[in-house]
């Protein structure tokens, strides 16, 4: 009977062992750590598109330069993300896809930004 007991304890504290770790784990980190130096060429690569649209380059080149940015980035959230920000991303290439509002507004920026924040823990963002 003592065995017995002594069993049941020891399966009654990994028990409780188990689910102290499922509750620690409340916030999970993406797989792959993005570094700063790599944040700053993509967004470098962001702001040359925007900065682009400002100055007119865009219109001229029938919005050639957000194409290729919208593939450079696309690919590069695939690539490093491994998972694709169907939404951000979407209403990014929408918003510079439409004359004059994608000319001022920096939505290629803010979108390297919003990837940021979230990939450093900056900000709770709500999914």
């Amino acid at each position: 009977m003592s065995e017995y007991l002594a069993q049941l304890n020891q399966d009654r504290i990994k028990d409780k062992n188990k689910k102290k770790t499922k509750t620690k784990s409340g916030i999970t980190q993406p797989d792959t750590k993005i570094t700063d130096v790599e944040f700053m060429i993509i967004g470098f690569i962001a702001m040359s598109s925007d900065a682009c649209d400002w100055i007119g380059l865009d219109l001229l080149l029938f919005h050639m330069i957000d194409l290729i940015t919208s593939g450079i980035l696309g690919l590069w959230c695939l690539m490093r993300l491994r998972q694709f920000p169907t939404t951000r991303f979407g209403g990014t290439l929408l918003i510079e896809l439409i004359p004059g509002l994608g000319d001022l507004s920096p939505t290629w920026t803010i979108f390297i930004f919003s990837l940021y924040v979230k990939q450093k823990g900056l900000a709770q963002l709500t999914k």
